[in-house]
């Protein structure tokens, strides 16, 4: 006699078996790395550079909003995600936030707020002053913190990484973003501290950590293209020392071009024939950004038309980078490879 399945069985392992997959896809968010809100970083910087290109070059205002949209769709998105993951994975979440390089990658949250305000400022001002805050407020803590944690000692020099720049790149983000936001009281009383204490932060461990690049063995392959994120003092420090000036000074160019120049160097080392693709690459792409959008607020400054030509230059190499980057993590997504142990 055949044995058939009624339909209410049939259902019901169907609704068991989707059940379990959505499982074992949720289960997954274990092995979000903190390091990918690296890609909102770079997503909404290149949208804050579309921006600018409206003013400079006459680009069409919708390719900023359209990356703005999307970075803070992916800001959203990652953030629940990071959510679940501390409410149901704590010790993953504790093993990553207690790592003396994985925890440096936390910073990158906070820069993508204070960036994501200055996108949605114009749309959204009291939204975008409540993000800038949080992400102001909690920058300052998290580098309080992990500054504290390097002068307690033990940490091992190998350690001694470029992404060891992150929590003093919150803050200097946060000065040169809080122009946008209209606080006529905060010019005075805020940004020299943020400032003061974000420049020397990147100023002191660049150079720590130059000596450790110079003396010893080369960073892990995973952290290779994070060597780009040694421009990134200069860059993001050159755009908030000059958030309050209507023309390049002399400092101004020093922070610039040498910061061009470190980018110029570490550039050709990371990008090799043989670099496989990891998320980390983002490091890479936030890094050009800030390099991006250094040179755009350089010639919009100073109307060098040399300068103009190669902010464009870069605009467009940041532009690239980033969307080979994109393709390249949803396409990592798609195939289970981005999220796994």
């Amino acid at each position: 006699m055949k044995t058939t399945t009624s339909p209410i069985n049939a259902d019901s392992n169907d609704q068991t078996i989707v059940s379990q997959d959505d499982q074992s896809a949720i289960s997954h968010l274990q092995y979000l790395p903190v390091s990918l809100f690296g890609s909102t970083v770079a997503l909404a910087g290149a949208a804050i550079g579309w921006r600018q290109a409206v003013i400079l070059f006459g680009a069409p205002s919708l390719v900023s909003n359209t990356v703005g949209i999307f970075a803070w769709s992916a800001f959203i998105i990652l953030s629940a995600g990071y959510l679940y993951k501390f409410i149901n994975y704590r010790s993953a979440v504790i093993a990553e936030l207690t790592s003396p390089v994985a925890a440096n990658f936390l910073g990158t949250f906070f820069i993508s707020a204070v960036l994501l305000s200055t996108v949605a400022a114009p749309f959204f001002l009291s939204l975008a002053r409540v993000t800038w805050f949080a992400g102001t407020s909690g920058g300052v803590i998290f580098m309080y913190l992990l500054t504290k944690r390097l002068y307690k000692g033990e940490l091992k020099v190998l350690d001694l990484v470029p992404p060891v720049l992150i929590p003093g790149l919150t803050v200097l983000n946060a000065v040169f973003t809080r122009v946008n936001l209209k606080f006529s009281w905060w010019e005075t009383t805020g940004d020299l501290p943020l400032f003061a204490i974000g420049i020397v932060f990147v100023m002191v461990f660049f150079v720590i950590i130059s000596y450790r690049l110079v003396h010893l063995e080369p960073p892990i392959l995973f952290l290779k293209p994070t060597l780009l994120l040694m421009s990134a003092p200069f860059e993001v420090g050159f755009m908030g020392y000059m958030s309050t000036k209507t023309q390049v000074d002399e400092l101004g160019s020093v922070l610039f071009f040498f910061g061009f120049f470190i980018f110029i160097i570490s550039f050709f080392i990371v990008f090799t024939k043989d670099l496989p693709f990891m998320t980390s690459w983002w490091g890479a792409c936030f890094s050009m950004g800030a390099l991006a959008n250094a040179s755009l607020k350089y010639a919009l400054l100073s109307h060098i038309v040399t300068m103009k030509y190669l902010s464009l230059f870069l605009l467009a190499g940041s532009s690239v980078l980033t969307t080979i980057t994109l393709i390249h993590t949803l396409r990592a997504l798609f195939n289970g490879k981005l999220l796994k142990p």
